[in-house]
């Protein structure tokens, strides 16, 4: 696939019913439309494509006012729990009953750190003058 190339295309009016198939396709989760909703409100963070969660996260980073990011994933899901965790989350809860029409119900939170704790940069050394 030498040269190659994906576009992430914007969530736009046009589109979103696209979006909301794909959703149902995938996921075992129905999403409101107040989800759908708010995905065309917030831009750039919404985009189409397998790169996603890269994206996010660049604009995350670049950003720099972000300190976490959190997600929710289904115990039962240990393919999409690995995929995070090679993406730098860990699990740093569990959610009981937090899907509703889903067995099982329950979801681990994930969170990835994006910002260094103060105190704990490795690069910058306490010298006595």
């Amino acid at each position: 696939m030498k040269g190659s190339r994906i576009e992430l295309g914007d969530v736009t009016p046009h589109n979103i019913k696209q979006l909301k198939r794909l959703n149902q396709v995938i996921f075992p989760v129905s999403y409101n439309d107040k989800f759908y909703k708010d995905v065309l409100e917030v831009g750039e963070l919404a985009k189409l494509g397998t790169k996603m969660l890269n994206h996010v996260l660049n604009i995350c980073e670049k950003d720099g006012t972000f300190d976490n990011i959190y997600l929710h994933v289904q115990i039962s899901n240990e393919s999409a729990i690995d995929f995070y965790r090679k993406f730098g989350f860990d699990i740093i809860d569990t959610k009981k009953n937090y899907y509703k029409r889903i067995e099982p119900a329950d979801a681990h939170v994930l969170q990835k750190n994006l910002k260094v704790p103060s105190g704990q940069n490795a690069d910058v050394q306490k010298t006595d003058n």
